[in-house]
C-alpha cells in the first residue's frame, strides 16, 4: 500500500478513541492524527524508498529517519520484522517511556496507526509475515479480494478511510 493510504488508515483508527470523554483523552484529535499517521508510516522504515525515510524535521533538510531506514533496510527484508507483531511490540516498548512525558493518548494513537499498517498490508496480495520470524504468510482477505498496491481497490479503500477520518474530525469539532 502507498504512504497516503497508510496515513489515512492510521488516522481512521482513532474512531476507537472517539467514545471516550475529551478529559480522558487529554489531546485534540488533530494532535492524535499526527501520532496515528506517524505510527502508520513507521513499519515502512524497512522499505528501500518510503515516505518516512524522507520526512524532514520542521522544514529543514534534516531527515532524522534516513539513517535508521538505511540500517533496517540493509539488515532485513521489506515486510519482515517491522511488519509483524514483534515489530509492533518493539516500537510500543521503545515508545512506552514517552507516556510519562506526553501521556497515554498519543502512545495509543501511535500504536493504533502502526497496527493499521499491518492490517492494511495484510489485505494485499503479498500479505505479511505477521508472526515473524515464522515464515507463514498472513492474509486478511480471501484470495480473490486481496488488493494490489496502487490499484483502484486501494484508492477506494483510501477514500473510504478518509471519509471516516474526516467524520471523526468533524465530530470532534462539534464536541468542542
Amino acid at each position: 500500500m502507498t504512504w497516503p493510504t497508510h496515513a489515512v488508515f492510521g488516522i481512521s483508527t482513532l474512531w476507537l478513541l472517539a467514545p471516550l470523554p475529551p478529559e480522558a483523552i487529554g489531546y485534540d484529535f488533530g494532535t492524535l492524527d499526527a501520532f496515528a499517521a506517524f505510527g502508520a508510516l513507521l513499519p515502512d522504515l524497512d522499505a528501500s524508498e518510503s515516505k518516512i525515510k524522507h520526512l524532514k524535521l520542521f522544514g529543514t533538510s534534516f531527515k532524522p529517519f534516513l539513517l535508521p531506514s538505511q540500517i533496517v533496510h540493509r539488515s532485513d527484508q521489506h515486510r519482515g520484522l517491522l511488519h509483524s507483531f514483534t515489530g509492533l511490540g518493539m516500537v510500543a516498548g521503545m515508545a512506552l517511556p514517552l507516556t510519562w512525558w506526553i501521556g497515554g493518548a498519543p502512545f495509543i494513537a501511535l500504536c493504533l496507526g502502526y497496527a493499521s499498517h499491518l492490517l492494511a498490508d495484510s489485505a494485499t496480495k503479498s500479505g505479511l509475515l505477521l508472526f515473524y520470524p515464522r515464515r507463514d504468510r498472513f492474509y486478511l482477505m480471501p484470495h480473490g479480494w486481496r488488493m494490489t498496491t496502487g490499484s483502484i481497490a486501494e484508492e477506494i479503500a483510501t477514500i473510504s478511510s478518509a471519509i471516516v477520518a474526516v467524520s471523526l474530525l468533524l465530530n470532534e469539532m462539534h464536541r468542542l
